[in-house]
C-alpha cells in the first residue's frame, strides 16, 4: 500500500548542480575537519583546539580499553584518562553514559586523538545522511534533494554544533527516522529493537514509548522491552548486576552540576527557570515541573485523538512532529545541541506546506544564536523549540477544521 503525501513540489531546474554542489561543501567540510585535527594532534591541549564534547567519549574509549570499569565514573579516573587532551591537569568533559557506550567507543583508543575525531565525525555525518535517505519515502519532496537536504541540515547550528563538537545527536535522528519507517513497512518488533538504543537517553526514550503505548503500538513497544533486557544484560559484564542503579546515580548527580555549570544552554522548561531563577528554586522547580506534566499530558491528548482520527501508523509523521519539540521541554536535562532534533518536525512540516520565509529566517536566527549563549545567559533554543511547536500545532494539529488538516498526515507507510 502506498499513502505517500503528493508533492506538489517541481524538480530543481538544474538538478546535478543541486547534486554537486551540496557534495563539494561536505567535501569542503572534510577538508576543514582533517586540517583542523591536524591542528589538534600539534597542540599542547588538543581538547582546546577541536572536539567539543568528544574528550568525554574518548577518555571513556580510555579507560574501557584497559578494561578499568570499576572506575568508569570515577572522576579522578576520567582526568587521569584525559591528561594529555586538557589545557587544566585537573579538568574533564564528563562521561555519565552507560557502560556499554564506553565499550563502543572502545576502538577508537587505537588512535591518536585527531584521527579518533575524524573517524567520530564522519560517523555522525554518515549517520545524518543515512537518516535523510531513509526518510525519503515518507517525505516525498526529498526525492532528488536528499545531499541538498544533508547541507541544508548543517547549516542548522545545533546539528553542526552536534556533528562537529562531539556530541552524538545524529544518532537519536537516525534512530527515531529508522524506527519510523520501519513501523511503515510494518515491522513493529524490529522498529522497537531499533528505538531502544534510545534508552541510552532515557529522558528522550522513555517519553517517546510512552506515546507508542498510547496510541496502541504495541510490538513497538514489545521491541524496545525486549531491546531493554538485552540492553540490561550486556551491561552486566561490564558493571554487574547493579549497573543500571549506579549509572543513574552517575547522571542524576552529573545533570544536578551541569545544571549549575551549564544552564545557560538548558532548552526545558525546568532547565530554562532554573538557569533563570537558581538551580533547585522552589519557583522555579514548581512551574518547571508543572509545565513540564502539563506538556506531558498535551502530548497524551494529541496523540491520542489525532491517532483515533488518521491512524497511528498513517499519521506517525505528524505525530513524531509534534512530539519532538515537547519532549526536550518536558525533559529535565535537554542542552542547546539537542534542538538538533526538531529538524525532524521541520521537515514533515515542509511536506504540508511552505514555510513563509520570515519564519524560516527567524527559527535559523534564534538556531545560529545559540553559539553565544555564554555571552547572552541563556539559550534561545528555548524559544525556538517554543516557536516551532506552536507552528506544528497549528499547522499541522489545530487547523482551520478544528481537528486537524485533511492532507496534513504525513504517511508512515512505504510502498513495497
Amino acid at each position: 500500500m502506498d499513502t505517500k503525501v503528493a508533492s506538489s513540489r517541481t524538480d530543481p531546474p538544474d538538478s546535478w548542480r543541486w547534486r554537486a554542489y551540496p557534495v563539494a561543501l561536505l567535501v569542503g567540510l572534510g577538508v576543514a575537519l582533517v586540517v583542523m585535527a591536524v591542528a589538534a594532534n600539534n597542540s599542547d591541549a588538543p581538547a582546546a583546539t577541536v572536539g567539543g564534547d568528544f574528550p568525554a567519549f574518548y577518555g571513556a574509549a580510555l579507560i574501557a580499553a584497559d578494561g578499568d570499569w570499576d572506575n568508569l565514573y570515577d572522576f579522578d579516573r576520567q582526568v587521569e584518562a584525559q591528561a594529555e587532551l586538557q589545557e587544566s591537569a585537573d579538568s574533564a568533559r564528563y562521561f555519565a553514559y552507560p557502560p556499554q557506550v564506553a565499550l563502543a567507543h572502545a576502538p577508537l583508543a587505537a588512535l591518536d586523538y585527531g584521527m579518533a575525531y575524524l573517524v567520530y565525525t564522519a560517523a555522525m555525518l554518515a549517520l545524518l545522511v543515512g537518516a535523510v535517505w531513509l526518510a525519503e519515502p515518507m517525505l516525498p519532496w526529498l526525492e532528488g534533494r536528499r545531499w541538498l537536504a544533508t547541507v541544508i541540515a548543517l547549516t542548522f547550528w545545533p546539528m553542526l554544533r552536534a556533528v562537529t563538537g562531539g556530541s552524538n545527536t545524529a544518532i537519536t535522528v537516525f534512530v527515531i527516522v529508522a524506527a519510523w519507517r520501519l513501523i511503515g513497512e510494518d515491522r513493529h518488533l524490529l522498529a522497537g529493537l531499533v528505538l531502544s538504543l534510545l534508552l541510552a537517553k532515557p529522558q528522550l526514550a522513555i517519553p517517546l514509548v510512552g506515546l507508542m503505548l498510547v496510541i496502541g503500538l504495541y510490538r513497538v513497544v514489545g521491541g524496545v522491552a525486549i531491546g531493554a533486557v538485552g540492553f540490561y544484560l550486556s551491561g552486566v559484564p561490564l558493571g554487574g548486576w547493579s549497573w543500571p542503579y549506579e549509572w543513574w546515580d552517575t547522571a542524576t548527580t552529573f545533570g544536578g552540576i551541569d545544571s549549575e555549570v551549564n544552564g545557560f544552554s538548558s532548552v526545558s522548561w525546568l532547565g530554562f527557570l532554573e538557569n533563570a531563577l537558581g538551580v533547585g528554586d522552589v519557583i522555579a522547580v514548581s512551574i518547571g515541573w508543572l509545565l513540564a506534566g502539563l506538556t506531558s499530558l498535551g502530548l497524551v491528548w494529541i496523540w491520542r485523538r489525532y491517532a483515533a482520527q488518521h491512524g497511528a501508523v498513517s499519521s506517525l509523521g505528524t505525530l513524531l512532529a509534534v512530539a519532538m519539540p515537547g519532549i526536550l521541554l518536558l525533559s529535565p536535562h535537554a542542552l542547546s545541541h539537542d534542538t538538533a532534533v526538531i529538524l525532524l518536525t521541520l521537515a514533515v512540516l515542509h511536506s504540508v506546506d511552505e514555510f513563509p520565509r520570515w519564519f524560516i529566517g527567524v527559527v535559523w536566527a534564534l538556531a545560529l544564536s545559540q553559539q553565544w549563549i555564554r555571552s547572552i545567559g541563556f539559550s534561545p533554543g528555548f524559544f525556538l523549540l517554543l516557536l516551532v511547536g506552536w507552528w506544528t500545532l497549528t499547522r499541522l494539529v489545530f487547523a482551520s477544521d478544528g481537528v486537524g488538516r485533511s492532507d496534513a498526515p504525513v504517511s508512515s507507510h512505504v510502498a513495497q
